[in-house]
């Protein structure tokens, strides 16, 4: 009798293995898309360089709120107008780039992972519970995303259902999820104290497990 519990423990534990190894840990950088070679252009940069091109993406933003009337030059500041006064036009090109890249980056999904079993890491706001269980949640990278601050993109938001259920406990306790990813556009609404909200999101996965997150030592 005991032999054969032996042999049913370790069955189990190789089982569960071997569906974890399946799982392909991502980071929520992942969700989104990336541009090697424009972050290979700027990771070039001396840190004198680097300074000068945020001080061209300021003034830009800057020009950009005086053209939308939402500053008016009277309220600029001394600091405000030294900045407007600068050349920066050598960097247009790059700023250009970046604007373009910056869109794309909070309006795409990452196609390479539709499809794909994964693990990521992050927090759980409640959208449908059975009793004291959560079934159905939004997945999010940051504590307290979309409750007092505004939503994170589509990409930085995944719709997880889970019938089995988890046993919420904390509500700021970060969670590991694992499941089937899936690219697919939806509206999650979600029950605020200052009233509902609906946000969009760009994935859904049903889960295989969501469990309470440990950190794993570091090498």
């Amino acid at each position: 009798m005991f032999a054969k519990l032996i042999v049913a423990v370790s069955s189990a534990l190789l089982a569960f293995n071997l569906w974890a190894a399946d799982a392909k840990a991502i980071k929520w950088s992942d969700l989104q898309p990336d541009s090697p070679t424009l972050r290979a252009t700027v990771n070039k940069m001396n840190q004198q360089e680097k300074t000068r091109l945020m001080r061209a993406v300021q003034q830009r933003e800057l020009k950009t709120m005086l053209d939308n009337g939402k500053l008016k030059a009277s309220e600029l500041t001394a600091n405000d107008v030294k900045l407007l006064k600068e050349d920066f036009k050598d960097l247009n090109p790059l700023i250009n780039e970046i604007e373009a890249f910056e869109k794309k980056r909070t309006g795409e999904m990452t196609a390479a992972l539709n499809g794909e079993t994964v693990q990521i890491d992050g927090y759980l706001l409640p959208l449908k519970q059975n009793g004291k269980k959560v079934t159905e949640f939004l997945l999010v990278p940051v504590i307290g995303a979309c409750i007092h601050v505004p939503a994170p993109p589509p990409n930085q938001m995944v719709v997880v259902q889970y019938p089995k259920g988890y046993d919420q406990g904390d509500l700021f306790a970060p969670i590991t999820v694992q499941g089937k990813l899936i690219i697919k556009a939806s509206k999650a609404n979600l029950s605020l104290a200052d009233g509902a909200s609906d946000v969009a999101v760009g994935y859904q996965m049903v889960a295989t497990e969501v469990r309470e997150y440990k950190k794993t030592a570091t090498k």
